[in-house]
């Protein structure tokens, strides 16, 4: 017999039947009924953004995903309250029309990503974990600040008081950090297709924490010279400032921004979110420069590190995110991907990203010494509002060479810190890939893979 319990904020309880909620979105939009993709069942009517030049049009760019393409599927899953199996495998959620559908997401890694919020106590905190098809294994997100007086708590706040830590996957979707260093991968992207050979040197001079006027021409202070690949590993912000000064013009970063899926809404039909937002200043001036760095400018949310990390996971081509496994027993297939960069300045990216965690600012947690090469980037960047704030981030896949698994983590705190946006990767990344604390494959890891008959690019990770 099976039995089957509700999943609320990260606890297990067991209630009546849940009631369905989707995120909420405020983009004008007309709705459509056309399927989702080709080879993708109609999960519901598609909604569209409507033209700012044509109110009653439709904007279409084959090239690229509609940055708010929505479906009601995200209006039929409560991801709030989730009916999980008994035996762990899977989760398993009514749908409002009466269908039945299993989810994408991974309970091992859900629960896992949930554990390493809770030990962060971060004031904000979201996780994601994906494979690089764009398959949801892990969504949480965690508040435990005065904003979180609408969020579902892990327990009853008394009246008036503040509520608790509350478990809250909107953190994951929506846009409440700054990028950061991350948008380095962004800024790099636009050098290399702009003709900036990652082992070029560039002479430069301070940069770890800020970019000044002095750092965008040559100056007598120029007392080293290294790479753009050192200067992405290293989170150098006068090298990256310096070359997007010299090399890049600011309508050429902001189509980097767009191409990457930075600047848009979540790509897809089955989470409704901001993959990022972008506010890049029109002349090549210091605020460029500083904007390029990614000390302004730009914002992501959790889901959009994780795309973004997906897209040099995959040469270039960037995955929509799914959360829908099946419904009603059929299978639910992948509903495909776009390019977003030739391969050429994906794989050059990705060896930045390499760089970072082998010998750069992520090398405490990936260093040359582990079994398992990771690709990755962390940000680090304070803000003042709505309170003082700093932000951690790490988004990255591994294994470097074939990709199986893609995480995303964001970190707000504004104390002491119990875990960095790194290390929960790093944690998250062992899991996933089944390794010890050693970095080393578990006894039996080879031969499941080979009994299950999947290579590594193409196995369900944890499952």
């Amino acid at each position: 017999m099976r039995r089957s319990h509700y999943l609320l904020a990260g606890a297990v309880v067991v209630t009546g039947a849940a009631a369905l909620v989707g995120n909420r979105t405020t983009t004008p939009a007309l709705v459509r009924g056309e399927p989702l993709a080709p080879g993708r069942p109609d999960l519901g009517a598609v909604v569209e953004p409507r033209s700012a030049a044509d109110p009653g049009a439709v904007e279409r760019d084959p090239g690229r995903l509609p940055a708010a393409s929505t479906t009601a599927i995200a209006d039929l899953i409560d991801l709030d309250r989730r009916e999980l199996t008994a035996d762990g495998a899977r989760y398993e959620a009514p749908l409002k029309d009466g269908r039945h559908a299993v989810l994408t997401l991974d309970p091992t890694l859900q629960a896992l990503a949930e554990k390493l919020l809770s030990e962060a106590r971060a004031p904000r905190g979201a996780i994601v974990a994906m494979a690089p098809d764009g398959r949801i294994l892990a969504l949480a997100g965690r508040r435990s600040d005065p904003a979180a007086k609408g969020a579902r708590a892990t327990a009853e706040a008394p009246s008036g008081t503040i509520p608790g830590p509350a478990f809250d996957w909107r953190l994951a979707t929506d846009v409440w950090a700054p990028a950061a260093s991350v948008f380095k991968l962004v800024t790099a992207s636009a050098l290399v297709a702009a003709g900036v050979d990652p082992s070029d040197k560039v002479c430069f001079h301070g940069g770890l924490r800020s970019v000044q006027e002095s750092n965008l021409r040559d100056d007598k202070r120029d007392s080293r010279c290294e790479s753009l690949m050192y200067g992405v590993a290293h989170s150098n912000n006068a090298i990256l400032g310096k070359l997007a000064f010299q090399k890049l013009a600011p309508a050429e970063l902001t189509r980097f921004a767009h191409d990457l899926g930075v600047a848009e809404g979540l790509p897809g039909a089955e989470l409704r979110g901001t993959a990022g937002a972008i506010d890049i200043p029109a002349a090549r001036d210091l605020s460029f420069a500083q904007t390029a760095a990614g000390f302004s400018g730009s914002s992501l949310s959790a889901v959009g590190g994780a795309l973004l990390a997906a897209t040099f996971a995959d040469d270039g081509e960037q995955p929509m995110p799914w959360l829908v496994s099946s419904i009603d027993g059929v299978a639910v297939p992948p509903p495909g991907k776009r390019r977003a960069v030739t391969s050429d300045v994906a794989r050059a990216v990705g060896r930045m990203m390499q760089a970072t965690c082998e010998f750069g600012s992520a090398s405490r947690s990936f260093g040359r010494h582990q079994a398992i090469r990771v690709a990755g980037k962390t940000g680090t960047l304070t803000r003042t509002e709505p309170f003082y704030m700093e932000h951690s981030w790490f988004v990255g896949y591994a294994p470097a060479e074939q990709p199986e698994i893609v995480v995303s983590v964001v970190l707000g705190n504004p104390e002491n810190w119990h875990l960095r946006g790194h290390e929960a990767a790093r944690r998250l990344i062992d899991r996933a890939l089944d390794l010890d604390r050693h970095g080393s494959a578990r006894p039996g890891h080879d031969r499941e893979k080979a009994r299950a008959g999947k290579t590594a690019s193409t196995r369900r990770v944890g499952w």
